[in-house]
């Protein structure tokens, strides 16, 4: 079946360390594009950090955002939200608060946070933004946030809060590791796999005529609802045993290849 729709991670997965999209990778998604492919960029980020990368790319028919809590048309027009319930939302402040774990929000236009920490400065060199300094969190959310992150450097406290996390708030919310120091926590229906597939709904493609790229935990729901799923060679392990397919690293623009391979007419 030929691949009509194809979503892909941002973060080491379409981009390559320096975060820049490679030329090759350009040259790929246009050319699949002009095919007639659906392009698709698929992010934990903001729309904020976002955009410009949607701007480069120049063909994307819509895009994910904060794991599927907000998505958006090729033009940046809102055309599905998730946010968490903003009583749960002042839950998992109190639950950060009570055990000294540092948490950020996010808003329609940035992501914000109570005071600047070294979380806050390693979140704002990776997303190359940084958001805003609200301080209380609990008094400033008066709407819903479209996500909650905890930021955790160390993998023993990283462990400890992953299992606090889900004990408390598993049932209520997905909680899931982007990256080994990222937690993440979004409404039930805010993945980026019930995003993809209501966007395949949107667009008349198949769940089978979908490819989907990612390297982490929160890109497993879209990686499995694909006809095909494609895991990155930097992946983790447990991450690649989700795979049909391995592409090679984001270094060596594995999008590309795999899309030179399996989608483009030659």
């Amino acid at each position: 079946m030929a691949i009509k729709l194809i979503a892909f991670d941002m973060d080491d997965t379409l981009l390559l360390d320096d975060r820049t999209i490679g030329e090759r990778t350009m040259r790929a998604l246009r050319a699949a594009h002009e095919q007639g492919v659906r392009i698709v960029p698929a992010t934990g980020r903001g729309k904020h950090s976002m955009w410009n990368y949607v701007e480069q790319i120049g063909v994307a028919d819509a895009a994910i955002c904060t794991n599927g809590a907000q998505v958006y048309d090729g033009a940046g027009r809102p055309i599905r939200e998730r946010p968490v319930d903003l009583d749960l939302a002042r839950q998992i402040v109190r639950f950060a608060k009570e055990n000294g774990w540092y948490v950020q929000g996010y808003s329609e236009d940035d992501y914000f946070f109570e005071a600047e920490t070294e979380e806050t400065r390693l979140y704002a060199r990776l997303a190359n933004h940084m958001g805003r300094q609200v301080g209380d969190l609990i008094a400033y959310m008066q709407q819903p946030p479209f996500k909650m992150l905890f930021v955790q450097t160390d993998m023993e406290k990283m462990a400890r809060l992953k299992a606090q996390a889900v004990s408390r708030f598993g049932q209520a919310l997905c909680v899931f590791d982007s990256k080994p120091f990222y937690l993440e926590m979004t409404d039930h229906g805010a993945t980026k796999g019930a995003a993809v597939l209501d966007l395949a709904e949107r667009f008349g493609v198949l769940p089978g005529e979908v490819m989907c790229f990612g390297d982490s935990g929160n890109d497993l729901s879209m990686i499995e609802c694909a006809g095909v799923g494609v895991v990155m060679g930097n992946a983790r392990a447990e991450i690649q045993e989700h795979a049909d397919l391995i592409a090679p690293t984001n270094q060596e623009e594995g999008v590309a290849q795999i899309l030179e391979q399996y989608v483009l007419q030659r």
